[in-house]
């Protein structure tokens, strides 16, 4: 019941999500600790779809195998699922959204502290050195100067692995100690393997749609705008901007 619990309170988008997760799972009931969460937060950011489900997901699996992994993500989702379905309704019978701007007032701001607060926790336990500082830091300006996010992510994910190999292979001639096991090795082995009317759109056309669109997503909900926009708005004129 974690997990549904975390859907219906988990206003805010993906970070705010990954707050939440983070509170539950390693502050209150510390079913993880620290560094295991922060890896299966990077393995999510490896593999394309939406990171805080599939942390989840992962969570799931991490606390009780294959059943706990499709409990935990289905339960996740299945509170937005329904909401969505009961917004979408009223909005084709009514032809409007319901008015509720009141609620994201109120709402923002306290994700924004949730999100500010995951932040430093995590912070402080990825930013082992200066040396990964660093390499914070210099994505930061690349991706605030307009780099592509995922060229980023690989860069700098290959750059620490070289970084860290060297390290690991020097200690090693000099006889200090054997390679340790990589934290988090589980489950980043594990996600390596693992035009016309709305009333004239197809299901088939509708299902590539959305499953080429989760195929190559990477970035979380806050990319996925852009992808939504420019299939259904630019391509295929399913629905208007304003819409």
């Amino acid at each position: 019941m974690v997990f549904l619990k975390l859907g219906l309170i988990g206003f805010g988008g993906p970070a705010a999500h990954i707050a939440l997760m983070r509170r539950e799972m390693v502050d209150r009931r510390a079913w993880v600790d620290e560094r295991r969460f922060l890896d299966l937060f990077a393995a999510s950011n490896l593999i394309p779809g939406p990171t805080s489900t599939e942390l989840a997901i992962f969570l799931g699996y991490e606390r009780a195998g294959w059943p706990a992994l499709i409990l935990a993500g289905t339960l996740f989702i299945l509170p937005a699922a329904a909401i969505v379905l009961g917004l979408a309704w009223a909005y084709v019978r009514f032809g409007s959204l319901p008015q509720t701007s009141w609620v994201l007032y109120g709402v923002t701001p306290v994700a924004i502290g949730i999100v500010a607060d995951a932040l430093w926790r995590l912070g402080r336990t990825a930013l082992r050195d200066v040396g990964w500082a660093a390499l914070a830091a210099t994505t930061t300006v690349l991706f605030l100067l307009g780099a592509n996010v995922l060229a980023l992510l690989l860069g700098g994910g290959i750059l620490a692995m070289l970084v860290t190999n060297r390290s690991r292979r020097r200690t090693r001639r000099d006889g200090a100690g054997g390679v340790a096991n990589v934290a988090g090795a589980g489950p980043l082995a594990t996600a390596a393997k693992a035009g016309g009317a709305a009333g004239a759109i197809g299901l088939g056309t509708l299902f590539v749609t959305f499953l080429k669109i989760g195929a190559v997503l990477y970035g979380s909900g806050y990319v996925l705008l852009a992808f939504l926009r420019a299939d259904f708005v630019t391509h295929l004129h399913w629905l208007t901007d304003r819409q």
